[in-house]
């Protein structure tokens, strides 16, 4: 059975052939996800993971990212989906004025919330993958986009916390 982990970073799942474009994680599978098509049979997956690593990718390639997932995954075949809710966010930060993440406080815990964590890169840079958000959604957004593409919705909703978890299927 063949369970794919997209966007693994340091998350690494036993069972699941672990993607990420960066060596440095140690993935099983070195490739940058923004690159269409995968490298994968029709209807050779059972589950797609999605976990914190969907909104790295450019809003530009998510659609037909979304479409390759649908062409992997096999008939009755799950993905499941963790990103940032913006509209949980956006509430979180109008509604409090001290608004803090960790110990950032002001534009600093917004840009960490909305933009990502922007880790540097190894020559101090800010280039790359590293941590940077390229697309952002709402429930209903995702939930519309995911239709569109084909998905049934078995469950979206958030985590009590500012994230959108959402298991739909391959119908």
């Amino acid at each position: 059975m063949v369970k794919l982990n997209m966007g693994c970073g340091e998350d690494k799942k036993e069972g699941y052939i672990n993607i990420d474009n960066r060596e440095s994680c140690k993935p099983d599978m070195v490739y940058d996800l923004e690159k269409t098509p995968y490298p994968f049979e029709n209807e050779s997956a059972e589950e797609i993971l999605w976990k914190d690593s969907l909104e790295h990718l450019s809003w530009r390639v998510i659609e037909n990212v979304l479409k390759e997932c649908y062409r992997i995954l096999k008939k009755g075949g799950r993905m499941y989906i963790q990103t940032p809710d913006l509209e949980i966010i956006a509430k979180k930060v109008i509604l409090d004025p001290n608004f803090k993440y960790g110990d950032l406080e002001g534009y600093k815990a917004i840009g960490f919330w909305v933009y990502g964590r922007q880790d540097p890169q190894p020559d101090g840079s800010f280039g790359g993958w590293g941590g940077f958000h390229k697309a952002g959604f709402t429930k209903q957004t995702l939930k519309k986009l995911l239709e569109s593409v084909g998905f049934k919705i078995e469950e979206i909703k958030n985590d009590n916390g500012s994230n959108i978890i959402c298991w739909c299927k391959k119908v």
